[in-house]
């Protein structure tokens, strides 16, 4: 077990945790469905964290990380077509969408696995990967628009490129195999988190003038 692998988990859960809660708390209904969407994102990290400390488990509680990260999916999608006339329609269809990878995801030959260095490799295939970054840039990108722009200056700048930073790193750890590559990822996401947590969940002057 790497005890850096562990802090990274819980890093991500705690943090996705109380962003999700504080953003779910705001009246604006993009917050509360982002909020929602975080605070799934926090299960599918906790559920990873136990797959990877009982190594036992390790593919039961990956494919529940898995379940909770695409239903977080569906929430991002929901709150990004705020305004949307056809937004319950494009949201059903995201839904077939995000089942439809689940299932390709869950019969695929590939098989999590923890390397010799005490790295977490979800170990998708091409194919799975490419589907899994289409659902999450096609959700969270129009939604990191929409939610920084709620906020204003340095905190709209710090929440836009605070999450673009998140998705880049969550596709790089989905992708490489490079051992350095992902120890600096990690580190990376770990930090530009916790900034995001601390700032957004102790800072009242953010949220003064939020849209």
């Amino acid at each position: 077990m790497n005890l850096s692998v562990v802090l990274f988990f819980v890093t991500n859960v705690l943090a996705a945790a109380l962003l999700g809660g504080k953003f779910f708390k705001k009246e604006d209904s993009v917050f509360k469905y982002f909020g929602i969407g975080l605070m799934f994102d926090a299960l599918a990290f906790a559920m990873w964290t136990i797959g990877y400390v009982s190594s036992a488990q390790l593919l039961t509680f990956v494919t529940l990380g898995a379940i909770a990260f695409l239903v977080s999916l569906v929430f991002f999608l929901y709150a990004s077509l705020q305004g949307v006339s056809a937004r319950l329609l494009l949201t059903v269809l995201g839904v077939v969408g995000i089942i439809a990878i689940f299932f390709v995801g869950r019969y695929s030959v590939n098989l999590a696995y923890v390397s010799p260095e005490g790295l977490l490799f979800f170990n998708l295939t091409p194919l799975v990967q490419m589907l899994y970054i289409f659902a999450l840039s096609f959700t969270f990108i129009p939604l990191i628009g929409l939610v920084s722009s709620k906020f204003q200056g340095g905190y709209a700048m710090l929440v836009r490129y605070g999450f673009i930073a998140q998705l880049v790193g969550g596709i790089m750890l989905i992708t490489s195999k490079d051992v350095q590559v992902l120890y600096i990822v990690g580190w990376v996401i770990g930090i530009i988190y916790v900034v995001l947590w601390a700032t957004l969940f102790f800072s009242k002057k953010a949220w003064l003038r939020t849209n």
